[in-house]
C-alpha cells in the first residue's frame, strides 16, 4: 500500500479551514453580543435621563396645578 501525503495534507487542511470557520463565527457572535450591550445602555441612558424623567412628570404636576386654580 502506497503512502498518499496528499491525503494527510487534505486532512490536515480541512482541519484548519473548520478552526477559522469557528473562529470567524466566535467573533460574529462577540460582535453581535457588544452591539446589544451597547443598545441596552443607550436604552437605559435615554429611560434614565433627567430631560425625560421632567417631561414625563410634567403633565402630573400641571394637572395639580389646574386642580388649586379650579378650587378658588
Amino acid at each position: 500500500m502506497q503512502d498518499n501525503g496528499s491525503t494527510i495534507a487534505t486532512e490536515t487542511l480541512a482541519q484548519e479551514s473548520e478552526q477559522l470557520q469557528s473562529a470567524a463565527a466566535g467573533y460574529v457572535v462577540l460582535g453581535f453580543e457588544f452591539l446589544l450591550v451597547l443598545i441596552l445602555i443607550g436604552i437605559a441612558v435615554y429611560f434614565f435621563s433627567s430631560k425625560r424623567k421632567a417631561s414625563v412628570e410634567s403633565p402630573k404636576y400641571s394637572m395639580m396645578e389646574d386642580d388649586d386654580d379650579d378650587s378658588k
